[in-house]
């Protein structure tokens, strides 16, 4: 439960699925989900407690990322622990006059190509939320579709090319410079 480049592990293995629930509810989806998959599957648990983001009628299918709030010029893109960071970002860009749009992409490997796109037609900034290695992982995963077929300018918030360290979560997400604060910095120096 502290590796922070198993994301980008997995994606280079051939056929398989990568996916990074947010809550309980998403996790027990994704594993009902997996269970009829056929293929190699791996999917990452945080050591953490996080808020519930989903109602327990969620419906979780692989490689199609949920937006969770509308909004327009800023594509706020994130998974796992991050989500919930992601959020409360939102909150607070829109006591500031912004309204970002807010991704759970929990599949990382297949991403959601098609939401990416779709979404770089009406946001010109994109910011990726990970507690993981920005090298690799979803904010690389997002670099790479929109590089290919849309490109937008990009902000990556998670591990900068850095070590990582025990202590509690939500120390070494203000160390790391990976809270809601810190995405809304992102979102300020970028736009």
């Amino acid at each position: 439960h502290q590796c922070i480049e198993d994301l980008a592990l997995m994606r280079v293995i051939p056929n398989m699925v990568v996916i990074q629930p947010c809550d309980d509810i998403q996790t027990r989806e994704v594993i009902e989900c997996i269970a009829d998959y056929h293929g190699p599957c791996y999917v990452r648990l945080g050591r953490s407690a996080v808020e519930t983001v989903y109602d327990e009628d969620m419906d979780f299918q692989i490689g199609k990322g949920n937006v969770l709030r509308a909004g327009k010029k800023v594509a706020i893109i994130a998974c796992g622990i991050m989500v919930e960071q992601a959020l409360a970002a939102y909150d607070m860009l829109k006591e500031k006059g912004y309204e970002p749009t807010v991704v759970d992409m929990h599949t990382i490997k297949p991403i959601d190509e098609e939401l990416l796109v779709s979404l770089a037609e009406n946001h010109d900034l994109f910011v990726t939320c990970e507690e993981h290695s920005v090298i690799g992982g979803l904010g690389s995963a997002v670099a790479e579709v929109l590089g290919k077929k849309a490109p937008r300018k990009i902000a990556m918030v998670g591990m900068q090319d850095t070590f990582g360290e025990s202590g509690k979560p939500a120390q070494l997400l203000e160390k790391y410079g990976m809270t809601a604060k810190d995405i809304v910095k992102a979102v300020e120096e970028n736009i």
